[in-house]
């Protein structure tokens, strides 16, 4: 269950998909960009997604408190989670992240599911130094 906190609209560089991990895109100020894998800073979960038109395409960004994401594998309550390759949330382990030096998260797993499970999360974005 989402209890959003503070939400930011950003600029988005490309389309950003409803319930995934958002980086910040250090390309311009104010920007940000669907999550691709670890080593960006992250800014926060996107409920709804981007949209676009005739506009810049812009994205509202829930950046604390807890949020609703898309699970890219099985996740069990208390995981710390990080992005994949397409912004879903995936569990850290040392070993897979080993030649990662820094290994940017998203936050805690509220709840259990697996691949395609829309699930809750802490939005607290942490870096892990190794």
């Amino acid at each position: 269950m989402a209890n959003p906190g503070f939400i930011k609209n950003f600029t988005a560089t490309a389309v950003i998909d409803a319930y995934r991990i958002v980086a910040f895109d250090s390309t311009s100020d104010f920007s940000v960009k669907q999550a691709t894998g670890v080593a960006t800073p992250i800014a926060g979960l996107s409920e709804h997604g981007s949209s676009s038109g005739n506009r810049e395409i812009r994205c509202d960004v829930v950046m604390d408190q807890t949020g609703v994401i898309e699970y890219g594998a099985d996740i069990a309550t208390g995981d710390v989670l990080v992005s994949d390759d397409e912004g879903k949330a995936v569990v850290f382990t040392p070993a897979q992240y080993a030649d990662d030096a820094a290994v940017w998260a998203i936050g805690i797993a509220l709840e259990s599911g697996d691949a395609g499970t829309i699930g809750s999360t802490t939005i607290s974005p942490f870096l892990i130094i190794k």
